[in-house]
């Protein structure tokens, strides 16, 4: 389960899939319900579009006779005499009409009214000597029945028995024709695919009916050229159509039943021939009937009418084509896995603009592609899916960035709990190859005394550098091993969330409020923290302030209390370095009377006395381990016990922390609690030295000066430009504190109203490699030793790379070292411990030099263990520890006497 969780957390792709796929199944749940309004949404883009596109042409094969009042003035206001369409069918069909369609269902009689039998059979007679006519029958039930096209061929048909029923969609809209209709014995085709099917002279035994389309072989068009023609269905064998214009018949060549009957009567050939020749005529003789279906352009219309225009999309193949459920669902997918990789990929308002930019674009392709292409893209479930994504991952990005952060702390902590195996590993190589050196070196001064042994002692050697040889690349492969993990770590450190650039004005704006809280800086990165300790500060969330000695903690600390809602309540600053071992609880956390000896009364610790306000606690990092786990739950649930008391106190307290130490690192060597780091961990701000923001200090200068004026003494003091030159080439180790102190000085021993150079007292400029470096330079001996151990300290007692600061041989450095433990070791009264503690002066080097002592003094136990007086030991001691200075081999000696005493 955790490593899902971090896998889903690391991998932005990994959480775009899984959002994206949720988004469409939440989206599919939301719509399920509601089918009617789904498809009136889904469908009205291509609505709209039916309305507003421009008329297209009618095609010029396909002529609608149609019913007008004045028809109806002629030949009556009801159902007219069949022997009238009978006359029309026979004209049009001596005229070259290549198919005939009518509204006419010949499977009902006529009333004898109207004719009866004798015009019922004139019909039939036109229709079957004419053989190209198709007329709807009603045999099967009413409703949608049609089927999805299959792969096998279609039995025979009737010839001209069709159907007309209607296909409407779930909003009760027409915008499909079922190419057929039915099932089994009661299948036909549709009367607009019938007439089309005739007009193109192929028999229904050639129409290859597949899952989303229908393929119609050798079809024959006017002119003689023939072809093949493939009409895309959705998976019911549904065609959508493309209406002809405004939905109404005057959008197809018309003529009217009394003209084409006029022209009849004056057998006026030629006209009819222009008319009808090759052509197909729908006959629409019949009176309209209610229920009519309503079009996408609002219109209603029968569904004789529907069936012209699935004819006119038929005849002019300008097909509108859409996607399969497949196809839609593919493509909601991969819209919302883009809008969610954006989000997610940049968890600021840039992903947020980039994800509605890729929506807004899948609408405008949308839109082109219906106008253009006349394909019908998805609608409703990507948008809503889309839209989902933006706020679900808007806010799921803050969640998992968060997390993120957590993960990526906690991969630190691997990688530097690996780094300091591999250091402790390194400190044993070193410890190797210097060991083996030493030997070889014993081994070459007892050639010399015994030339009877040379042999034996010439292949002593020779093993002793074989395997030198060995611990040196053993060596270098675990150093290179250190510097990879080192790269790691930089790495993850570099991969946290930076906050965002601040503006001109907004730094102006920054610049301006937290100079009143004594937090004087012009550096972007200090004014991006006081912007977040603005943001912070109205919470309750633990702040953690980092930095060297003398960046100004303790006033972030305090800026945090002067903004937040305790400012009116106390604020309470503890020096964890200073409180006594043995006072600790007691000073905290309070104690009651009779407790211990000399608690006379009882007495509120600072957490009691910080009650409803801020306490802050400086040095933190300086804490022992013992008091860190006392101090974990107060910071956990704000309950405590004061010492001696049986109930326990509870405050409600603002927590501030602050240290010049890598926790980070403490936590991964064992010198700081984790979870101790993790509750302080809040909102973090690590404030940068002043060596890396220079441009502070002129105005900390002026500052100060300014400060200074105040005082009736140095009313008109000020700083000369070569003195603030000077302040701006310094490096300021002790960095804000170290400055102000130094103006301080220079105010106070001024003689008159201008601080020259010479009144700030400084050292000599440092030369550039310790300007850029920091380093202590080096003092010639014996006060050499502190300045070796200051840079060993500085690079964590890497023999390598201290040697090569210096310009020493490595094994120079190592003797140096040796003899300072040794010394150590006299010092302390052989307390390991002890010793590497005054060595390391550092809680995060206790470790290192700890290791590199107890490997120095075992060699040295080694050594002389094989002797039995301190005498012939110390013989061997001198040949073995050669190259160590002489004032350090006077520690050898002693600790060689008290081991022998």
């Amino acid at each position: 389960m955790q490593i899902a969780t971090r896998l889903f957390v690391r991998n932005v792709w990994l959480q775009a899939v899984v959002m994206a796929l949720a988004s469409v199944a939440l989206t599919e749940i939301l719509w399920a319900p509601a089918p009617v309004t789904y498809h009136a949404l889904e469908w009205a883009p291509y609505d709209t579009w039916m309305r507003l596109r421009s008329q297209p042409a009618p095609d010029s094969h396909l002529l609608l006779v149609i019913r007008d009042q004045a028809s109806e003035q002629q030949f009556g206001a009801g159902m007219w005499d069949r022997s009238l369409p009978a006359r029309l069918i026979t004209g049009l069909h001596d005229a070259g009409a290549a198919a005939i369609g009518v509204d006419i269902p010949l499977d009902l009689p006529s009333p004898p009214n109207l004719g009866g039998a004798v015009s019922d059979a004139l019909l039939t007679e036109a229709v079957t000597s004419a053989g190209t006519v198709s007329y709807p029958a009603f045999s099967t039930a009413p409703g949608e029945q049609e089927t999805a096209p299959s792969a096998v061929p279609p039995r025979s048909f009737t010839p001209g028995r069709s159907a007309i029923q209607p296909v409407l969609d779930p909003d009760r809209i027409a915008r499909r024709a079922g190419l057929f209709h039915g099932t089994g014995t009661d299948e036909l085709p549709a009367l607009g695919f019938s007439l089309a099917a005739t007009f193109w002279q192929v028999p229904f035994d050639q129409v290859e009916r597949r899952t989303g389309q229908v393929r119609v072989q050798n079809a024959r068009w006017p002119g003689g050229a023939t072809g093949s023609l493939t009409m895309p269905l959705d998976r019911r064998g549904r065609l959508l159509l493309n209406f002809a214009g405004q939905q109404r018949p005057a959008a197809f060549h018309t003529i009217t039943v009394l003209e084409l009957s006029r022209l009849l009567d004056r057998k006026d050939n030629e006209a009819l021939s222009t008319l009808a020749n090759g052509n197909v005529v729908f006959l629409l003789t019949q009176p309209r009937t209610q229920p009519e279906r309503t079009l996408p352009s609002g219109d209603d219309a029968s569904d004789m009418l529907t069936q012209a225009h699935l004819l006119h999309t038929l005849l002019t193949q300008d097909w509108i084509r859409e996607l399969s459920p497949m196809q839609r669902l593919l493509l909601t997918i991969a819209l919302c896995l883009s809008v969610a990789w954006m989000v997610l990929r940049w968890p600021d308002w840039r992903g947020l603009l980039l994800g509605t930019g890729s929506l807004l674009l899948y609408l405008a392709i949308g839109l082109v592609s219906l106008t253009k292409a006349h394909w019908v893209l998805p609608f409703v479930m990507p948008v809503t899916a889309a839209l989902t994504v933006l706020v679900a991952t808007s806010l799921l990005g803050q969640i998992v960035a968060t997390r993120r952060l957590a993960l990526l702390e906690q991969d630190m902590l691997q990688v530097q709990q690996n780094l300091v195996a591999v250091r402790e590993a390194l400190i044993y190589r070193e410890t190797v190859v210097e060991s083996l050196e030493e030997d070889l070196e014993s081994a070459r001064a007892g050639m010399s005394h015994s030339a009877s042994r040379e042999a034996e002692s010439t292949k002593f050697a020779a093993e002793l550098q074989l395997k030198i040889a060995d611990a040196q690349a053993q060596e270098e492969a675990t150093r290179q091993r250190m510097d990879e993990l080192e790269r790691q770590l930089q790495s993850m450190r570099a991969a946290t969330i930076a906050s965002a650039p601040l503006g001109n004005a907004e730094q102006e704006l920054l610049r301006r409020e937290c100079g009143p809280l004594g937090i004087i800086t012009r550096n972007a990165a200090m004014l991006t923290m006081f912007r977040d300790l603005k943001k912070g500060a109205r919470t309750t969330v633990t702040v953690l302030i980092t930095g060297e000695p003398g960046t100004g903690k303790e006033l972030f600390a305090r800026a945090v209390h002067r903004l937040s809602p305790r400012a009116p309540k106390p604020f309470i600053a503890v020096n964890m370095a200073a409180i006594s071992p043995e006072l600790f609880e007691s000073e905290l956390f309070g104690h009651v009377r009779g407790s211990f000896t000399g608690a006379l009364t009882d007495r509120k610790g600072y957490f009691e006395l910080a009650h409803h306000g801020t306490i802050f606690l400086d040095e933190i990092g300086d804490l022992r381990l013992d008091h860190q786990s006392k101090l974990l739950r107060v910071l956990q649930d704000r309950t405590f016990y004061r010492v001696g008391a049986t109930t326990p106190t509870t405050v409600d307290v603002r927590i501030v922390a602050a240290t010049n130490k890598d926790l980070q690192r403490g936590v991964s060597e064992g010198w700081f609690r984790e979870d101790l780091y993790f509750r302080l961990k809040g909102l973090v701000l690590h404030l940068p030295p002043l060596r890396d923001r220079p441009d502070d200090i002129p105005p900390l200068a002026e500052s100060c000066v300014r400060d200074a004026a105040k005082h009736p003494a140095h009313t008109n003091i000020r700083l000369s430009e070569e003195a603030m030159t000077t302040l701006q080439q310094q490096v300021w180790k002790g960095n804000v504190r170290e400055l102000l102190q130094c103006l301080e000085q220079a105010i106070a021993l001024s003689d008159g109203p201008i601080i020259t150079t010479a009144d700030l007292r400084l050292s000599r400029q440092p030369s550039p490699t310790v300007a850029a470096t920091g380093a202590i330079p080096l003092l010639p001996d014996p006060a050499g030793d502190v300045a070796v151990l200051g840079r060993l300290r500085q690079h964590r007692f890497d023999m390598q790379a201290t040697a090569k600061s210096l310009g020493w041989d490595r094994s120079t450095v190592t003797q140096r070292l040796k003899g300072l433990c040794f010394q150590a070791l006299v010092e302390s009264g052989r307390d390991q411990t002890k010793a590497a503690s005054a060595l390391a002066g550092d809680p995060s080097l206790l470790r290192t030099v700890e290791l590199k002592l107890m490997d120095y003094y075992g060699h040295l136990l080694d050594t002389i263990t094989p002797f039995t007086t301190a005498e012939e030991a110390l013989l061997d001691c001198k040949r073995r520890f050669k190259n160590l200075p002489e004032r350090h081999f006077k520690s050898v000696e002693t600790l060689v006497r008290q081991h022998f005493g």
